[in-house]
């Protein structure tokens, strides 16, 4: 045998009392070899792998890095939108899960420099249109979600997403938002994300730059390639105005929440704030209801001049506007599309991801009462808490809730609880004085519905896979009409007929 070994279970005593035999036992025909050197481990592994009685054998692969390293990225440093919160979106962490890989992306906008040499490996070709002005703005851009994981500028928040783009110049003279918005979809699948790098002035309105979806037929492209699946991140614009305020030609509040005359594009609308914690609104961004998501809007570190320039090996650190900021929104949209289509097999709806992006979890601006512009995502908590949602998946929905009460995630003190799809629902104020009871008939109940596996005269036992309950044992016998899971094989002692559970 090759050299010294030293043979020991693979799952170590500190785990082995953590874990429980239960779980443990999956493992216990498995066994770590530790040898002297790799030579010895290819050896030694080959040996085993010729036995009759070893079933496989191989050396384990040692400490990588994450699938994206920045650090030999010479401006990566200069990223603090990279960051974990407050400071940034933690993209540097959720690396450790996924690249961006298996989601494309679009950038709508009018010119780039795709030849740049952080840009150039990524392979980015065009849908259609023509590549015709501000190459710099959109070199800029681009950089932010895609520049390459090599030794070169800096790293895109979803280096690994599969990039295109599409030009608001549909050909040399003319020039159309909708149409481009149009031909994108037409070429993406649902899941992938669009970015919208543009805003626009509304006739017979004397406010000034707008977000696109003001103009009819961009809202109604908006809309089509987010009910095909399509995410589609819009800036809100530079235009500083607060756009409950503003009205159309007719006088119409098109975009504030709850009035009768708003209308959804079902697009993530992106403001932008300062680039320090806690980060401000700045003057320039536009504001309001309807803005979900705020990202850097100044110092942004990217490729490119960030405005008309088309050198092949510039890059600035002083990109910004809601220009800047989008982009990081859409990082995350990628990253997160991307992490959920490895785990799940399929991303999440348009509608999922604005919620994820937009939720109470991600990062307050310094006033959210006067910025109003949303919130910036923080990836790790999203992530985190999608994990912990999972948890529950295969309860029926009749119980989510009931779960969500039992381990504290829905407050059930006295008043009213919050539940999506209905809104306030009234709670039993003696709710308190009869937990204990209650709360066991839950589990039990519960239990039943989650189809427990045969168990053993006595018990039943809920499955331990992402329901949170381990065991339910029943400490007598039921009337055959309450349903015990138990009732045909229990073998305890007949009792008034209440019904009793021990978790």
């Amino acid at each position: 045998m090759a050299g010294e070994a030293y043979l020991e279970p693979m799952v170590g005593r500190d785990e082995r009392e953590r874990l429980g035999r239960g779980r443990r036992a999956r493992f216990d025909g498995y066994a770590a070899i530790t040898v002297r050197d790799e030579a010895s481990a290819a050896e030694l592994a080959k040996e085993l792998d010729a036995r009759d009685d070893v079933e496989t054998a191989y050396v384990e692969g040692g400490p990588t890095p994450p699938p994206v390293n920045a650090g030999d990225d010479p401006r990566s440093g200069n990223q603090g939108y990279l960051d974990a919160t407050p400071d940034g979106i933690d993209a540097r962490w959720a690396w450790g899960a996924t690249d961006g890989a298996g989601i494309g992306f679009v950038d709508l906008e009018q010119g780039w420099t795709l030849n740049h040499e952080d840009l150039a490996a990524a392979g980015i070709t065009i849908i259609s249109g023509v590549s015709q002005a501000y190459h710099g703005h959109g070199t800029a851009v681009l950089g932010e979600v895609v520049s390459v994981d090599n030794t070169r500028g800096g790293v895109g928040v979803a280096p690994g997403a599969s990039a295109r783009v599409v030009s608001q110049y549909r050909t040399s003279t003319s020039y159309s938002t909708a149409a481009a918005i149009i031909s994108a979809a037409d070429a993406m699948s649902p899941g992938d994300v669009l970015l919208l790098e543009a805003q626009t002035t509304a006739a017979g309105s004397s406010t000034s730059y707008l977000p696109v979806e003001v103009e009819q037929a961009v809202f109604d492209a908006i809309r089509d390639a987010v009910d095909a699946g399509i995410v589609v991140v819009e800036a809100a614009g530079n235009g500083g105005n607060d756009l409950d305020d503003w009205t159309d030609a007719s006088g119409r509040h098109l975009l504030k929440v709850g009035d009768d005359d708003f209308r959804d594009s079902g697009a993530i609308l992106v403001g932008a704030a300062s680039s320090a914690a806690p980060h401000s609104r700045l003057s320039f961004s536009n504001h309001g209801s309807r803005v979900d998501c705020y990202a850097w809007g100044q110092n942004v570190d990217t490729t490119g001049d960030g405005w008309t320039g088309t050198s092949t090996t510039a890059y600035t650190g002083g990109f910004g506007g809601t220009s800047g900021a989008s982009p990081i929104v859409t990082g995350a949209a990628v990253l997160l599309q991307s992490w959920r289509k490895a785990r799940k097999g399929q991303p999440f709806s348009p509608g999922s991801v604005r919620s994820w992006l937009s939720s109470s979890l991600n990062t307050p601006s310094a006033d959210p009462a006067s910025d109003r512009i949303g919130v910036m995502p923080d990836l790790k908590a999203i992530f985190e808490r999608i994990e912990w949602n999972d948890r529950f998946t295969g309860i029926d929905d009749r119980f989510v809730y009931w779960v969500y009460i039992l381990f504290g995630i829905i407050d059930d003190a006295p008043g009213v609880i919050w539940v999506p799809g209905k809104g306030p629902v009234p709670v039993d104020p003696d709710w308190r004085s009869r937990a204990v009871r209650g709360r066991r008939e839950l589990v039990a109940a519960i239990a039943r519905g989650a189809r427990p596996r045969r168990a053993a005269d006595g018990e039943a036992v809920g499955s331990d896979r992402g329901q949170g309950v381990q065991a339910v044992r029943c400490l007598g016998r039921a009337p055959a009409s309450s349903g015990c899971p138990s009732e045909r094989t229990c073998k305890a002692p007949a009792t008034s007929g209440e019904r009793r559970w021990q978790l």
